[in-house]
């Protein structure tokens, strides 16, 4: 059997009281659901999930705490609780990233709010509404309506992979913000109260998922700036580039997704949680988090490539033992795995292999190779001057800075940090640039932690705070830009 040391004690805490442990903290959050927003009321498919009586989920719990106390002699749940609470709030990457997480998202919330209501709409409308108020429907913006679809609604494909349709995006995220927008309140199904308009009820259901989404990837982004951290320590030797570099991905231009509907802030948790446990040998949550990581985006199952770069690594160090290989290389293939269970589920769905791939060609994604990617540009800019080319593709200029910049980087990355990075650098960056241009590289570069590190430990002094300041400027322009509806991919 499996157990942890409790802390504080030299006794063992095994595994059934390790599960006894999460189904009461399970239990506690639907109370407290349903005392603050009515409790949880969700389908998945044909399976109805309903936890809305207080009465009834305090009895369980009493009941669970009861069976704790009986069985086990050592820590109480509510110490326990308090002890991870603790931790947590000393946690040295999580109280050097609370303030940069606060102050960035505060601000571009608000420099975003005022643009709307101030610039307002390149059109007279929106293209979808989610609500009338203006503050409620600031996050419904671009992809965040197709996450909102499938958290609502669940996947929808009429048999054409040439117009745009939700298959395309990975269940990651929009099932983790379905379940937190059903604690917060929202319900499937019939208005419970008959006075209510369904339009009304519709409404009241979207916002909770954005809010849902909002919290989703604001928490996931102080979770995995506490693995940065720790990474960044671990790979520098110096505290200084840690905090550096949890600055440098607060500002960075394209960092605004971290506080919108979008898959950013939970794959940066996947990637950085799944390298640091992998780092530390820990096999299980590793491949947990791997796993999430293949399930959140399409690129998420090239993590398996750095990973199975390190499993070499500790395979040799190790004096060529099989069991560490066998070990490592299982846990590095979850995040493919994870892509191919999206692949399979979508297969059972429709009939048809790589569906998800096939889905991204709707939005200009095609494989195209890297001569006829530069030799396009460079017709486009003989053409039409400099001047008329930098107004024309202004965004794609920004995007192709962010792609230059991770190529550039990647091999002073590999010298310093070690080749598996640089190979991470690489795979995440030149199959999407390969398969769409320039097209949302700023995204997918906003991600790619190992030169966050790099460039944390890297810049010093006056020249560390100009990039943060001229970094954070433009990531406010360009959640202007995109909050306003005007495209930055």
């Amino acid at each position: 059997m499996t157990v942890d040391a409790v802390p504080g004690t030299d006794a063992p805490r095994p595994v059934w009281l390790r599960l006894l442990d999460t189904a009461i903290g399970v239990v506690v959050v639907l109370l407290l659901s349903a005392l603050l927003t009515g409790g949880l009321r969700v389908r998945f498919d044909d399976l109805r999930i309903t936890a809305e009586s207080p009465w009834r989920l305090g009895v369980v719990a009493a009941a669970l705490l009861a069976l704790r106390a009986w069985a086990w002699r050592g820590d109480s749940w509510w110490s326990r609780v308090a002890r991870r609470w603790r931790a947590v709030r000393q946690d040295r990457g999580v109280r050097a990233a609370l303030p940069w997480v606060f102050t960035t998202r505060v601000l571009v919330l608000y420099a975003t709010y005022l643009a709307v209501v101030v610039i307002g709409y390149p059109q007279a409308a929106p293209p979808f509404r989610m609500a009338q108020n203006e503050w409620r429907n600031l996050l419904g913006r671009w992809d965040a309506g197709w996450y909102v679809t499938i958290a609502e609604g669940g996947y929808n494909y009429w048999g054409n992979a040439q117009t745009q349709t939700n298959v395309a995006f990975f269940p990651a995220y929009p099932l983790t913000v379905r379940t937190a927008a059903a604690l917060l309140g929202a319900r499937w199904g019939s208005p419970d109260d008959p006075t209510d308009s369904f339009e009304a009820f519709t409404e009241r259901r979207k916002v909770r998922l954005l809010q849902a989404g909002f919290l989703v990837s604001v928490l996931a982004f102080v979770w995995a700036l506490a693995y940065l951290f720790r990474l960044a320590r671990e790979l520098t030797g110096d505290e200084a580039a840690a905090t550096s570099a949890l600055a440098l991905i607060a500002t960075y231009p394209f960092g605004f997704f971290y506080g919108a509907v979008y898959t950013e802030g939970l794959f940066l948790l996947a990637a950085t949680g799944a390298t640091w446990h992998f780092r530390h040998r820990r096999w299980l949550p590793a491949a947990a988090f791997g796993l999430l990581a293949g399930l959140s985006r399409p690129n998420g199952c090239f993590l398996s490539v750095p990973l199975g770069l390190l499993a070499l690594d500790m395979w040799r160090r190790d004096r060529w033992r099989w069991q560490t290989l066998a070990a490592a290389m299982s846990t590095a293939a979850c995040a493919g795995l994870g892509m191919l269970a999206f692949t399979a589920f979508l297969y059972a769905q429709s009939g048809e292999w790589f569906l998800w791939m096939k889905a991204h060609a709707a939005w200009g994604r095609h494989f195209s190779g890297v001569h006829v990617l530069a030799m396009q540009r460079w017709r486009d800019l003989m053409g039409l001057g400099v001047y008329t080319y930098s107004v024309v593709h202004a965004v794609e200029l920004l995007n192709m800075a962010a792609t230059f910049l991770v190529i550039g980087v990647s091999w002073p990355v590999g010298r310093r940090l070690g080749w598996a990075w640089s190979a991470f650098l690489l795979v995440m960056v030149l199959p999407p640039l390969f398969m769409g241009g320039f097209l949302s590289m700023g995204r997918v570069t906003s991600t790619l932690f190992p030169m966050f590190i790099y460039l944390g430990w890297r810049l010093r002094g006056q020249v560390l705070q100009h990039v943060l300041l001229a970094g954070f400027g433009l990531q406010v322009a360009l959640a202007v830009l995109h909050f306003t509806w005007r495209q930055v991919y």
